[in-house]
């Protein structure tokens, strides 16, 4: 049997896009960008994802033209030279341990909710485990999982929206309609200014965090250059319509100060709606969210370590596989660093949460800006090549979205809380700008001009 005969198809990349992406950033910490923008942070997730997607596309084009397991790592180093190659690759690694991290005590929160008398780190730890084990499944088995889950949390995203526009329109039994007062009263629709849309945004971003796994089946995908664009604009539509709508909804329900940040604001508004036993199936479906974007943020940093491994980038012994093609190595790596997870959620239960998704986000937003780059380098480069797949309104497009890129950057300090998320990714570029310098640039020739 071929390759191609083994390759996953373009839906099965795209649930294994949206399990990447709807997890612990919509369903756990939405209430966070609601609490920072009012009921404008429906702007703030529109506005991500119009930043987002052409990025992805970006990124799908390079993969149409020359696939790479790396994906975007590979094109930095082949497009801007050996340092942003390696130090993209490492960011989105680091960037995926955070997000699981975020994850992983996003899980142990909502158990928290069943059982508040358990630490938190106890089930932090149980949910590691549990991740690393389903990470030791072929692709098919992998595929299958992540089908599964990618399903129950369309179809819970789905029904939130039905039954919130229910509830708003007045055809909630027991319940006066409750219309779009909370749109307008309490300060208006942007009771904190534009301000507060950008100061929303490195959190609302960490919402799409994720999204890039698409481009990194590569490898497992069936003729990538078709699969890969259409998986990419399949998962940036999909994931769209439902955060738009589910946080239109939710900031019409509940009055946008009231929306809970430290727990699912999803939850709550079920537990108002006192529907028999909803609360407790609704938080059970966020969990498998939660647990299902984890495990496809620990597929997307295996592979990443395993191509970094492969270009002398990191220990040549992580590239080792295991029969099925599964890097064994680089996952029992990944796990021990999400080990640290475990301590923090000890240490730090409650503060965590936003320090680590903040963090996360930037390091997300630092990739993007490069991939935006890389791809500008890509199309100079290659001005007269046919390529399979082209983003149109170069070079219009990706200027813009450089722009954007930059200017939500710049608008981090505007919420204080997620100025340590910012530092710490600054600091983190920086210490690996530094390993570069001093182990790996000899290993280069850097050709004159470049």
């Amino acid at each position: 049997m071929g390759a191609a005969a083994r390759g996953i198809g373009t839906l099965e990349i795209i649930m294994i896009g949206l399990a990447g992406v709807v997890g612990a950033g919509i369903f756990v910490a939405s209430g966070i960008p609601v609490r920072i923008a009012g009921p404008a942070a429906v702007l703030s997730y529109l506005l991500s994802a119009l930043m987002v997607i052409p990025v992805m596309l970006y990124l799908a084009e390079m993969e149409a033209a020359w696939p790479s397991k790396g994906a975007f790592s590979d094109y930095a180093n082949r497009y801007l030279g050996p340092l942003m190659g390696f130090v993209t690759g490492w960011m989105y690694w680091s960037s995926g341990v955070l997000g699981m991290a975020t994850e992983v005590t996003a899980s142990a929160l909502l158990m928290h909710w069943w059982l508040p008398g358990w630490p938190l780190w106890v089930f932090s730890l149980f949910f590691s485990l549990l991740i690393t084990g389903v990470n030791l499944l072929d692709i098919r088995g992998f595929t299958r999982i992540e089908g599964f889950f990618s399903g129950i949390k369309i179809i819970a995203l789905l029904s939130f929206i039905l039954v919130g526009l229910t509830v708003l329109t007045g055809r909630w039994p027991g319940l006066p309609p409750v219309g779009t007062q909370n749109y307008f009263a309490h300060g208006g629709f942007l009771p904190q200014g534009i301000k507060g849309v950008f100061a929303s945004l490195l959190l609302v971003i960490f919402a799409y965090n994720g999204i890039q796994v698409v481009c990194l089946t590569t490898a497992q995908a069936n003729n990538p250059r078709r699969t890969i664009p259409r998986a990419v604009m399949g998962t940036g539509l999909t994931v769209t319509l439902l955060y738009t709508g589910a946080i239109l909804v939710l900031v019409g329900l509940l009055p946008w100060y009231a929306v809970p940040v430290s727990s699912s604001p999803f939850v709550a508004v079920f537990e108002q709606l006192h529907i028999p036993f909803g609360s407790h199936l609704l938080n059970a479906i966020i969990l498998t969210a939660v647990l299902s974007s984890m495990n496809t943020t620990m597929f997307g940093v295996t592979r990443m370590l395993g191509s970094l491994a492969d270009r002398h980038e990191a220990p040549r012994f992580l590239l080792k596989t295991d029969r099925r093609g599964i890097p064994t190595r680089a996952l029992i790596a990944s796990s021990i660093f999400l080990g640290f997870a475990v301590i923090l959620a000890y240490l730090l239960p409650r503060k965590v949460f936003v320090f680590v998704a903040s963090a996360s986000g930037f390091i997300s937003l630092f990739n993007w800006i490069v991939i935006t780059i890389t791809y500008i380098r890509f199309r100079q480069k290659l001005s007269r090549f046919k390529a399979p797949f082209t983003v149109p309104g170069y070079p219009y497009l990706p200027y813009t979205s450089l722009l954007l890129l930059l200017v939500v950057m710049l608008s981090v300090p505007l919420a204080r809380s997620q100025m340590a998320g910012m530092i710490s990714g600054m600091l983190l570029a920086t210490v690996y700008v530094m390993i570069f310098l001093l182990f790996f640039r000899r290993r280069y020739r850097m050709p004159a001009g470049e």
